[in-house]
């Protein structure tokens, strides 16, 4: 894990990121093992039950930063940067809400855009990207509201449910008009 603690809050302060520590790993595990959040992630976590000793090791690995977030100091959902590659300057960033209750309140996309803007702003990041199944239009708009733009796709890449589905990029840079 990192020496610093990073929090991070929206401007209306209803949504913030905490960066994940161990008091929260079981409850991310929790979230992470129930099917209907793990079916739109990679492989390595869909269908699986996680324990916190796997959420532990993802965050001791320094391509990772994991980050609660939360809505009115509780916590929903998880964002995180992986893949960090400092030398060129980019990583991926992938994202859930934890609590099916607040779905379509902006919480995610809120999210997003602010580790996005931790990403740029405090580590020096030159491009973010995101990819999602392309039956999961929620998170297509999660990016689109959150300014990331369609760069591509990759067919038949993931299993969603029964059939293979193709696997949509985004990508996002600093703030440069684009």
């Amino acid at each position: 894990m990192n020496a610093t603690i990073v929090r991070l809050s929206s401007r209306d302060g209803m949504v913030a990121l905490d960066e994940l520590r161990p008091d929260r790993f079981e409850l991310v595990a929790e979230w992470l093992s129930n099917a209907e959040i793990n079916r739109w992630l990679t492989s390595e976590w869909r269908g699986r039950t996680v324990a916190a000793s796997i959420i532990a090791m993802a965050v001791r690995n320094p391509r990772n930063r994991m980050f609660v977030v939360l809505y009115h100091d509780q916590p929903c959902g998880l964002a995180c940067l992986a893949d960090i590659d400092l030398l060129d300057k980019s990583a991926m960033i992938w994202y859930f809400l934890g609590e099916p209750k607040l779905a379509g309140s902006g919480i995610t996309s809120s999210a997003v855009r602010q580790l996005a803007r931790f990403a740029f702003q405090e580590m020096g990041l030159g491009s973010l990207y995101a990819w999602v199944m392309e039956d999961n239009n929620r998170s297509q708009r999660v990016l689109q509201k959150a300014g990331f733009a369609w760069a591509g796709r990759i067919r038949n890449a993931s299993r969603s449910g029964e059939r293979q589905v193709d696997r949509i990029y985004f990508d996002l840079l600093p703030d440069l008009g684009q």
